[in-house]
Order: structure tokens, then sequence, then C-alpha cells
């Protein structure tokens, strides 16, 4: 008798664990719902391998262009306003291969657009004087394309939280178009032909916190890490980087507790602290040394804070008050 009711006790503990497990399980599920659920409960639409038209897309949006909608190897000269206005029930919409080489942006629902591979050349944001800007877009991801330039416009974008502008063909950024973007957390500029980084004095990117400009032709980087005072990581690899910026840049990622990613390795020049850099270019070394002064707005510290050692590159002293560090 005994025996048995030991097994029945066993029995109704076991059944009990199951269903907490399962409890816990289906609140675990609302809590956080799978990626791919982003959609909502109005689905996911694709359309592939089409010539887009008003009448396509129209008919997509309205029979299974919900939530988010896939276009795959579409085609389309301009990818404007009048489409645009077709998807107003549409969250998250996805461009992909094809041939789609202009875009111009006007959406006040859109959460998500991400284009990437079309043969894209041009990117637009619609709006003229005094345009209502774009709060409702918080992600836009532009890869893999011909891109070359941004335009001015793009400050309109002023909800965006990430912009991945990667593996495209940009050769030069002015950050004061990001200005506005006060949500803006994650900006990628990786994998591209930049060369200048350029930004007024005053600009603060007061929201960002990682940073990707990786594998571009930068010899330095003025804004950094001036303009962006809340920075959690950066990506600097894959440049040609000047040793003296880089000098700085070592300086300053220690100070104010930046994680740097990356490595180079191969070097043909220099290699300090992961990065490659090469010596001065005759007429280069005043333009480095005005573009890397940093303090004033974003309460930096001026650069004379650190000393530089001449005789050897890859020692710096940075001084904490009393103490110093040798890096």
């Amino acid at each position: 008798m005994l025996t048995m009711a030991r097994y029945r006790d066993v029995i109704l503990l076991a059944l009990a664990g199951l269903l907490f497990l399962a409890v816990v399980g289906s609140v675990y599920g609302r809590a956080v719902p799978h990626h791919r659920r982003r959609g909502g409960e109005r689905g996911v639409g694709r359309l592939q391998n089409v010539t887009l038209t008003n009448a396509t897309l129209a008919a997509m949006a309205q029979t299974g262009g919900g939530g988010e909608l896939s276009l795959d190897g579409c085609q389309i000269d301009h990818f404007g306003p009048a489409l645009f206005a077709l998807l107003q029930r549409t969250d998250c919409l996805t461009l992909r291969g094809g041939h789609i080489p202009s875009v111009s942006f006007h959406s006040h629902t859109l959460d998500t657009l991400v284009i990437d591979a079309t043969g894209l050349r041009t990117f637009d944001v619609a709006g003229g004087p005094g345009a209502a800007p774009y709060e409702k877009l918080r992600i836009l991801h532009i890869t893999r394309t011909a891109l070359e330039r941004l335009p001015a416009r793009l400050s309109l974008l002023v909800g965006l939280k990430r912009l991945d502008l990667s593996q495209n063909q940009l050769t030069h950024i002015e950050l004061d178009v990001l200005g506005a973007m006060r949500r803006l957390r994650d900006l990628d500029l990786s994998v591209n032909q930049i060369a200048r980084l350029d930004a007024s004095p005053e600009l603060q990117l007061a929201g960002l916190r990682n940073l990707w400009v990786s594998y571009n032709r930068l010899r330095s980087f003025g804004a950094f890490p001036g303009a962006f005072p809340a920075l959690d990581t950066v990506r600097l690899i894959g440049n040609r980087w000047h040793c003296g910026w880089v000098d700085r840049a070592r300086a300053d990622i220690m100070r104010h507790g930046i994680t740097a990613f990356g490595a180079d390795y191969d070097c043909p020049g220099e290699r300090q602290g992961g990065l490659c850099c090469s010596d001065d270019v005759p007429g280069e070394v005043a333009a480095i040394e005005q573009t890397t002064t940093v303090g004033g707005a974003g309460g930096r510290p001026p650069i004379d804070d650190l000393t530089l050692r001449a005789s050897n590159r890859s020692t710096i002293e940075v001084r904490y008050g009393d103490v110093e560090l040798f890096l």
C-alpha cells in the first residue's frame, strides 16, 4: 500500500512539472516572439521575378502583402512615392535582387526598409521645404548596391535607429546629414570606398552606440570620438590610417571606455594597436593635426591631454589625474 502511494505521488509530481513547463513556455513564447512573426497577424507576402507596376503591387498589397512584403528579383526603373502609397498596410518592405536602380522614399507607415543587391544607383527621400519628417521608419538597410552618395534629404529620416549602408560604393559622407537622427543607435558604413568622413565641430550624435567604418580608404577621422559621446563599440580595421591619427584614436578609445573590434594583419607599413597605418605624406601632417583635434561640444578633453612618445609610437601615456597608463 505504501509503495502504491509513493508511486502515485511520483506520477502526480511529474504531471505537475510538465504542466508548469507548458505554462512557462507559453508565457515565454508571448514575451519573446519568434523573429519571423514580425509581420504580425497580417502575414508575409512575397512577389518574385515580375515587372512592377501599380497594378501588380496594389494586388499584392491587398491580397497577401500584409505586415511584411518581400519583392525578390523584381524590375522597375524607379520605385517612387506612387508605389510607396500603395503599401499603407505594410510594416516591413524588402527589395532584393532584380533591377531597381532608383528609389525615392515616401512613407509615413513603414517601419523597416531593406534594399539589397538591386543595382541601386540613386536613393532619395521625397520632400520639399517645410516637409514633415519621417518618424515611423526605424530601420534602413541599403547594401550591396552601386550607391555612391547620400542625399541631403536623408536628414528627414529622424526616426531611424539603425542605418546600414555597408557594401556599397560610397566615397565621401557629410555626417551632418545624420544630425537630426536623435534616436540613431547603430551606423554601419563598412566595406565602401570612403576616403572622407566630414563633420562640423558642433555635430553630436548623442544616441549612437555602435559605429562601423571598417574596410574603407580612410586616413583620418576627425569627428571620432568627439561627435559620439555615448559610443560603446567601433570597428576601424581595413583602412589606410595615418599613424599619428592612430596614436590619438587609441588613447581616446582607452580614455572613453570604447570597445574596438577586430585587428589588421599583414600590414605593408606599420601596425599600431591592431591597425595598419603609414607614415606622414608630405603636406598631410598639418591637416591630420587639425582634423584630429577634439573637445568643446562633446565635453571631450583636448588632444594635448595625452603625450605621444616620438621615439616609440607604440607607447602612449594617458593621464587619469595622478595615474599614468602606458598603452
